[in-house]
């Protein structure tokens, strides 16, 4: 009976120590939790910050805007609430954990080494390309093909492309939603097809439909595609087969996350050794900027 009951005891007091010791982790993972919570405060709703914008600027009956998204920014603490207020216009809102501050602008790179994170991200860049595979830098476009913006960069882009052979340039799709652009990403998933597909003829393809803009409407963008990509030398049917197969919503929307990951805010925006440029009105400028980046080329 000794022996038993100390046996017993013994039992007791290992499953006492290893219910203690589960109180132990569990009163640590609660205090961990705890910290979380501090350290990240819960993000303000879209109402919220709705409303803030309303009783600050609501006294401008012409001002109107839209918000995009509410996210953690790169600061602990602080989300970042991106704004739509007019066609092209967006502002960041950095919000502080009382809700009671934001900052208005924009978080930037900087330091030494400015653009390598960014560059990191468009190793992913799976688009039609140019140049050598191997390029000192790359030159990065995220653009829109229903956009009368990126119609008016292509030439810009494609004359930086050829002056530097040396520079790989990527096409990359950023179709923009179907409210503002009703077949732009129809017209994306033609030409991802058409870059797969040919190479070549990808180019003379994407020149042909900005070309077209102005023809073509949802209603009729199927047909009108499948026009332009015989005119390139392109099979219409494999074509249209291939737009609307899952693969090729899927590749489309891989595009758009990346340039989601890179800041992209509009159309065109083109990212040369990582660095991103939105303003491409100005050719002088562009390869100005381009020479820059060669000579600080991997910094």
């Amino acid at each position: 009976m000794t022996n038993l009951f100390r046996l017993v005891s013994v039992a007791m007091l290992l499953i006492a120590i290893g219910m203690a010791g589960q109180g132990v982790t569990s009163r640590e993972q609660a205090t961990d939790r705890a910290k979380t919570q501090r350290a990240e405060p819960k993000l303000p709703t879209q109402a919220e910050v709705d409303e803030a914008l309303r009783r600050t600027l609501g006294f401008d009956v012409s001002q109107t805007w839209k918000v995009l998204y509410i996210k953690r920014s790169e600061v602990p603490g602080i989300a970042d609430a991106l704004i739509k207020f007019k066609e092209d216009d967006y502002e960041h809102f950095y919000i502080l954990p009382s809700g009671q501050r934001a900052i208005k602008g924009e978080m930037v790179p900087f330091g030494p080494n400015p653009f390598a994170e960014a560059r990191l991200k468009l190793k992913a860049a799976d688009g039609p390309s140019r140049g050598p595979q191997t390029p000192i830098i790359s030159m990065v476009e995220f653009s829109d093909l229903e956009c009368p913006y990126c119609k008016a960069a292509q030439p810009l882009v494609e004359k930086l492309s050829a002056d530097f052979p040396q520079v790989r340039y990527v096409f990359q799709h950023y179709p923009l939603p179907e409210k503002q652009h009703p077949w732009a990403k129809k017209a994306a998933k033609y030409a991802d097809c058409a870059g797969r597909t040919s190479p070549a003829a990808f180019w003379k393809y994407i020149d042909s439909i900005y070309e077209n803009q102005g023809s073509i409407a949802l209603a009729i963008a199927d047909d009108k595609l499948q026009e332009l990509a015989t005119a390139a030398g392109l099979d219409p049917q494999k074509l249209a087969a291939c737009a609307s197969s899952p693969e090729t919503e899927v590749r489309i929307n891989k595009s758009v996350e990346l340039g989601n990951s890179v800041g992209i805010m509009g159309t065109p925006t083109i990212f040369i050794n990582g660095r991103k440029v939105e303003d491409t009105t100005s050719y002088d400028q562009l390869k100005a900027l381009m020479q820059f980046e060669i000579d600080h080329a991997e910094k």
